[in-house]
C-alpha cells in the first residue's frame, strides 16, 4: 500500500512538472536559443555546416561528419537531435577547436526555421529533399518547402547552398543572390551529378559521381537507391574543404547504416531483418519497398504495422499497402486493427494465401515470426516509431515483456530498460513519456 502511494504520487508529480514545462516552453526555448547563439557566434574559427529536408537528413549529416572527421576535428549533432533541445545541445558541446560543426535541424510545426537557422548561422546549408512528413502541421508539400527554404535564406553573405535538383520543390527555388550554390542529382546540368547508381541486395549501394571532368566510383555500406540525395552533400562539402573525391570516396565507404533507417541484422535463424522502424513516413515507405522488389533472397517477407502521412482512409491505405506488398516480396505479415484489408489485398494482387498472415497485435505476430523464419529470408521491419517494431526483431535473442501497443518515448527498443522488465499492468496500453 505504501509503495503504490509512492509511485502514484511520483506519477502525479512528474504530470504536473510536464504540464509546467509546456505552458513555460515558448520561454524556456527563447532563452535557450538565446544562449545557444551567443555561444555560436564565439565560434569563429569554426565552419558550420546544417543539413534540412524532411527525410534522410541524418544520414547526410552522419556522412558529412564522417568524411571531415577523417581529416579535420569535427562535431556533429547527437543521434536525431534536431530540434530545439537537440540544436541547443550541440551548439553547447561546440569547442574553439572544432574545425567544422556539423548540424542537423527538423521541423515539427511552420515558423521555426527561421528561428532554428538564426541561431545556427550556417556558412553552408544543405538542402536534400521535400516529402511528406508532418502533414499535419505543413498541409502541402508547397508549405514544406517554404518553411525549409528559410534555411537558405539564412546563410551569410558569401555562404554556400548544396541543393538537390532531382526534387522538384528544390530545383524551383531560387537561391538569394548573396549566396553561391552547388547543385547536385541526377538531372542532367546538375553542378555534381550521378550515374551508374546501383543497389541490389546483397550488393550495396555503389554509384558514379561526375564533377569539373573528374569522377570517382564510390561504394558505400547502405541499403538502397534512395541514400543518393543524402550522400552526395559529403562530397561536395569534402571537396570545399580542399579534399579530392577519392579521398572522400574512402572515408564514405566507412559509414554504416544509421539505426532504424533500412539497417541490415541478422537472426539466430539465420534471416536478414532490414529494420526500417524510425521513420513511419509514407515517402519512405516506397523506398523501402523498392529495395525488397529488387533484392535477392531465397524468400523476402514484409512485416507492415501502419504508415503516417498518408490522406488515404485507413481501409484503403491498407487494402493498397497489402497489394505493393504483393508486387515487392514473396510473403508478408501485417499487423493491427486494419490488418485484415491488407491481407485481402496483397492475396488480390497475386500473394499466395498460405504466405501471408494478419495479427491484431504484436505479440502474436512476434510468436508467428520466431517459428516461421528460416536462414535466407530477407525481412523488412516497417511501422510507426511508436509502435516500436524492433521488439519483434529483439524477440529472437531475449524475452520481451514489453507490449505496449503505444509507446511515445524517443529511444531505440535496443537500449530501453523495460524492453524485458516486469510489467506492471496486465494491459500496459500507453506509455506517456516527457
Amino acid at each position: 500500500m505504501h509503495s503504490a502511494l509512492i509511485t502514484t504520487f511520483k506519477q502525479r508529480l512528474k504530470q504536473i512538472l510536464w504540464s509546467a514545462y509546456l505552458v513555460m516552453q515558448p520561454w524556456v526555448r527563447i532563452a535557450m536559443l538565446t544562449v545557444a547563439t551567443i555561444w555560436r557566434r564565439l565560434m569563429v574559427r569554426t565552419t558550420f555546416i546544417v543539413v534540412t529536408g524532411s527525410v534522410g537528413k541524418t544520414t547526410a549529416k552522419e556522412a558529412i561528419a564522417t568524411v571531415l572527421s577523417a581529416h579535420f576535428p569535427t562535431h556533429k549533432s547527437h543521434g536525431s537531435q534536431n530540434h530545439y533541445d537537440g540544436l541547443f545541445k550541440t551548439l553547447l558541446r561546440l569547442r574553439p577547436w572544432h574545425r567544422y560543426a556539423v548540424i542537423e535541424i527538423g521541423l515539427d510545426g511552420p515558423n521555426q526555421m527561421k528561428w532554428l537557422a538564426w541561431a545556427a548561422r550556417p556558412d553552408i546549408a544543405v538542402w536534400i529533399n521535400v516529402a511528406r512528413t508532418h502533414t499535419r502541421s505543413f498541409k502541402t508539400l508547397e508549405n514544406t518547402a517554404r518553411e525549409k527554404s528559410q534555411l537558405i535564406r539564412s546563410l551569410r553573405p558569401g555562404g554556400l547552398a548544396i541543393l538537390n535538383v532531382d526534387n522538384p520543390y528544390i530545383a524551383e527555388f531560387i537561391p538569394p543572390v548573396s549566396v553561391h550554390s552547388i547543385t547536385y542529382g541526377q538531372t542532367e546540368g546538375a553542378d555534381w551529378r550521378v550515374s551508374e547508381a546501383a543497389s541490389v541486395w546483397p550488393e550495396r549501394l555503389s554509384f558514379r559521381v561526375h564533377s569539373n571532368g573528374e569522377e570517382a566510383r564510390v561504394e558505400t555500406q547502405l541499403v538502397g537507391k534512395h541514400w543518393l540525395p543524402s550522400l552526395l552533400p559529403a562530397l561536395i562539402v569534402a571537396r570545399e574543404a580542399g579534399l579530392s573525391i577519392k579521398q572522400s570516396a574512402v572515408a564514405l565507404a566507412t559509414l554504416p547504416p544509421f539505426e532504424l533507417r533500412i539497417s541490415p541484422a541478422t537472426s539466430p535463424q539465420g534471416a536478414i531483418f532490414l529494420r526500417d522502424e524510425w521513420n513511419g513516413s509514407v515517402d519512405t515507405l516506397h523506398a523501402a519497398f523498392e529495395v525488397m522488389r529488387e533484392a535477392k533472397a531465397s524468400r523476402r517477407m514484409i512485416v507492415f504495422s501502419d504508415v503516417s502521412d498518408s490522406k488515404q482512409t485507413l481501409r484503403k491505405r491498407h487494402r493498397d499497402i497489402g497489394m505493393q506488398a504483393a508486387q515487392s516480396a514473396d510473403a508478408a505479415v501485417f499487423i493491427g486493427d486494419s490488418h485484415a484489408h491488407a491481407v485481402r489485398g496483397a492475396i488480390e494482387a497475386g500473394m499466395s494465401p498460405d504466405q501471408v498472415w494478419g495479427f491484431y497485435n504484436f505479440e502474436d505476430a512476434a510468436h508467428h515470426l520466431r517459428s516461421e523464419i528460416r536462414a535466407g529470408d530477407l525481412i523488412l521491419l516497417r511501422g510507426l516509431h511508436t509502435e516500436h517494431l524492433s521488439r519483434l526483431y529483439l524477440t529472437m535473442f531475449r524475452e520481451v515483456t514489453c507490449w505496449r501497443t503505444i509507446c511515445l518515448k524517443k529511444i531505440s527498443c535496443d537500449i530501453c530498460p523495460q524492453l524485458s522488465a516486469p510489467q506492471k499492468s496486465d494491459h500496459p496500453l500507453v506509455q506517456l513519456t516527457p
